[in-house]
């Protein structure tokens, strides 16, 4: 936003500030706060939480390899 306020306040040819600014910079805030958000929150649950995505995945992988295994070995003792 500062940017598009230093760029408007240097540019000679603009006669009004502040006012036109805003229809430009809402799409590309539209754009840049939800990846800034997305970034803090992976960054907070990391650091501060302590989660990491990847071992919780890893964790649920080995759930469902074992669930497949408890399921053939059934299926086996039935034959």
């Amino acid at each position: 936003m500062f940017g598009f306020q230093l760029f408007t306040a240097i540019n000679d040819k603009s006669s009004i500030l502040d006012v036109v600014e805003i229809y430009w910079l809402i799409p590309v805030m539209m754009i840049i706060i939800p990846f800034v958000y997305f970034i803090r929150i992976k960054l907070i649950d990391k650091l501060v939480h302590g989660i990491d995505l990847k071992k919780i995945d890893a964790e649920l992988e080995e759930y469902k390899r074992k669930e497949l295994e408890q399921l053939n070995s059934a299926i086996e003792t039935k034959k």
